[in-house]
C-alpha cells in the first residue's frame, strides 16, 4: 500500500512526533511505500531536537536506509504578506498536490488537527483519496474549542474514513455527527521493546536525577529548581541532568543562575526519540512533576517510558492517579509520589525519600518492561490497514 503521512516529525520534539516517526518507520518495514509530508524543518528553535548528521540520516530509515521518503516545507521570506503569517496550510497543500501526482498514494494518514488534518481533508476533497485522522490530547482538549476553527475542524472529523481515538472520547465525536463505525481504537507505536528495556542500576555518587520535556509551571520546572536550591543548602549530593526546551526555558535558565545552581544542573537541548531510553538508563531516577494540567484526560507517556527502562519515576499524585498509572506505579518501588500539593517543600521531601530508599538497595533491579513487542504492533497495524482497504472497496 502507498501511504502519504501528513504529520509532525523529527526534528520536532514531543510525543506526537515520536508516534508519527515510529509509525512511518514500521509501516515501511512492513513493506508499504511511505511518504511523510511535514513542516518539521520550520520548527522553532525552542522545540527543535539537537540532531547529529547520523541522527538526520535516521529520519529516512531507522531500520533500512532511505526506506521512508520525507518532504518538508521550509521557511521562505517570499511567503511574507500583510498581516504577516506563515501560510503553513497552503505550503503543505501545494507540496501535497505534488506528492499526489508523483507518489499516487492509496490513503492519506494525518496526525494532529493543525495543520495536518486540515491539509489531509483538502487533499482528499481535491483528489478523492480517503484519509484517516489520528488526534492528540490538545486537538480535542484545546483546538476544537477555538471558535474560529470549529467549522473547518468539524469538516476534517466528519469526512475522515476513520478517526483513531480512545473509547473514552467517542462521545465527543458522536456529538459532532461522526458515525460511530468510523471510530477505531488508537494504539501506540513509540514504546518500542528493542529500545525501552530495563537494565540493572547501582546508585551513583552524586545521585543523578534526570528530567526531559518542555518546561513550564504545569511541568513543575520552577518548583523543582527551588527544591534543588534547598537540597543544595542541606548538603544532599545530587546532580540534575535536563533535556529541556519550550518557550519558557530562558526564564528557568535565569532562575538557575539566580539560585546558584550552575554546578548542580546540566541543561541540554531536546534529544531524538531513539536516544531517550539511553538517557533514562544513565540516571538513577527521572522526575516528571506535571501538575494542574488543563487537559485533564491527558495521558503522559514519560512515566511509562521511565519504568520500562527499569528506573523509578518521581512524579505527582495527579499523574499517579490517572487510569494508565493508578495500578502501575507503586510508591517506594518503581515510583516516588509527591502526595501533597506540588510545592518546593513537598518536592524536597519526596526527592530526599527517593534518594534514601535507593541508597539502601545494593542494586536497583530492573522491573518487567512495559514496552510493546514489535510483532504485536505490526499485527494491529496490519489489521487496521486491512480494515481500511475493505472500507474503501465498499464505498466504491
Amino acid at each position: 500500500m502507498k501511504i502519504l503521512m501528513i504529520c509532525k516529525y523529527p526534528p520536532i520534539q514531543g510525543g506526537v512526533s515520536a508516534e508519527c516517526y515510529w509509525t512511518a518507520q514500521l509501516l515501511s518495514k512492513m513493506g508499504h511505500h511511505v511518504c511523510v509530508l511535514t513542516n518539521a524543518e520550520e520548527v522553532e528553535g525552542e522545540y527543535r531536537m539537537n540532531m547529529t548528521n547520523k541522527d538526520r540520516q535516521l529520519l529516512t530509515g531507522f531500520f533500512t536506509s532511505d526506506s521512508v521518503k520525507v518532504i518538508s516545507t521550509n521557511s521562505d521570506r517570499k511567503h511574507v504578506f500583510v498581516p504577516q503569517v506563515n501560510p503553513s496550510v497552503s505550503k503543505l497543500l501545494s507540496r501535497g498536490l505534488e506528492v499526489l501526482e508523483s507518489e499516487r498514494p492509496d490513503i492519506i494518514w494525518a496526525h494532529y488537527l493543525e495543520p495536518y488534518g486540515v491539509v489531509a481533508y483538502l487533499l482528499s476533497e481535491i483528489s478523492g483519496i480517503p484519509y484517516i485522522f489520528r488526534h492528540a490530547g490538545s486537538d480535542i482538549g484545546r483546538l476544537m474549542l477555538t471558535s474560529g476553527l470549529q467549522m473547518i475542524h468539524r469538516q476534517v472529523l466528519r469526512n475522515a474514513t476513520f478517526i483513531m481515538t480512545r473509547q473514552s472520547h467517542h462521545d465527543r465525536f458522536l456529538d459532532l455527527d461522526v458515525p460511530k463505525e468510523r471510530l477505531v481504537d488508537s494504539f501506540s507505536t513509540k514504546l518500542r521493546s528493542e529500545l525501552f528495556f530495563p537494565t540493572p542500576c547501582t546508585i551513583q555518587d552524586p545521585v543523578v536525577l534526570g528530567v526531559y520535556g518542555k518546561t513550564g509551571e504545569t511541568k513543575g520546572t520552577g518548583v523543582l529548581l527551588d527544591a534543588l536550591a534547598i537540597l543544595k543548602r542541606d548538603g544532599l549530593n545530587i546532580k540534575l541532568k535536563a533535556h529541556w526546551g519550550g518557550k519558557d526555558l530562558s526564564r528557568y535558565l535565569y532562575q538557575i543562575r539566580e539560585l546558584g545552581l550552575e554546578d548542580m544542573v546540566e541543561v541540554n537541548d531536546f534529544i531524538p526519540h531513539w536516544h531517550i531510553p539511553d538517557f533514562i538508563r544513565s540516571c538513577d531516577a527521572i522526575l516528571f512533576l506535571e501538575n494542574r494540567f488543563k487537559i485533564t484526560f491527558h495521558q503522559p507517556s514519560i512515566p511509562l517510558e521511565v519504568v520500562s527502562c527499569g528506573r523509578p519515576v518521581i512524579t505527582t499524585s495527579e499523574v499517579a492517579s490517572k487510569p494508565l498509572y493508578d495500578k502501575l506505579l507503586v510508591d517506594g518501588e518503581n515510583a516516588f509520589i509527591v502526595e501533597k500539593e506540588v510545592g518546593k517543600d513537598a518536592v524536597v521531601e519526596t526527592i530526599k525519600r527517593a534518594v534514601s530508599v535507593l541508597a539502601t538497595r545494593e542494586e536497583i533491579m530492573p522491573v518487567s518492561t512495559f514496552a510493546i513487542p514489535e510483532t504485536q504492533i505490526r499485527v494491529r497495524l496490519h489489521r487496521f490497514l486491512e480494515q481500511i482497504q475493505i472500507t474503501i472497496k465498499e464505498r466504491r
